[in-house]
């Protein structure tokens, strides 16, 4: 999870200078139904990216009191892009999956177009593979077996049809 957190920060910081609260703050209004995280795993996060050399920060006091403001650096938009650009491994976890396509507005609408289109052809295999065992599977298999068997099936199926709306959604507008 920290590798996830670390994205969504560096993302966070491409729109501005942000405290750890402010990213916490923000999380809560944005991410939250997908992905959230505590002080507890931001703050470490933004200590490692700054060791990274991925990011920096400044001390400046507001009303009598300290406060860490982080700013993201070429190196660390560089990372954040190139991170963005690789193809979605749709056998991740959902939520790394949509911190990804939440940020793909820092793509040209091309490029994320396409990410989007292999993400949907690799799942489009991954269930012609499982709809492929099924039928050889199906007279020696028990029924928890099976069961799981379609939930996969199910699953992959509303994958594919969320994306090509959003494939379709994204397509057509001005964006």
């Amino acid at each position: 999870m920290i590798k996830v957190i670390k994205f969504i920060i560096l993302g966070f910081l491409t729109y501005k200078e942000l405290t750890g609260y402010d990213i916490k703050q923000i999380m809560a209004q944005s991410t939250s139904n997908f992905m959230n995280a505590s002080f507890g795993s931001i703050y470490p996060a933004l200590n490692k990216l700054e060791n990274d050399g991925l990011i920096s920060s400044k001390k400046v006091i507001e009303n009598g009191k300290y406060k860490k403001i982080y700013t993201i650096n070429e190196t660390g938009e560089d990372i954040f892009i190139k991170w963005l650009e690789e193809p979605i491994d749709f056998m991740r976890s959902y939520e790394d999956i949509l911190v990804k396509i939440f940020f793909y507005e820092k793509l040209p609408k091309e490029k994320a177009s396409k990410l989007i289109e292999q993400l949907i052809e690799d799942v489009n295999k991954k269930l012609e593979e499982l709809e492929k065992l099924e039928t050889e599977i199906k007279c020696e298999a028990g029924y928890f077996e099976m069961s799981t068997l379609y939930f996969g099936i199910d699953h992959l199926k509303f994958m594919v049809g969320w994306y090509e709306k959003f494939l379709d959604d994204l397509n057509k507008s001005g964006r």
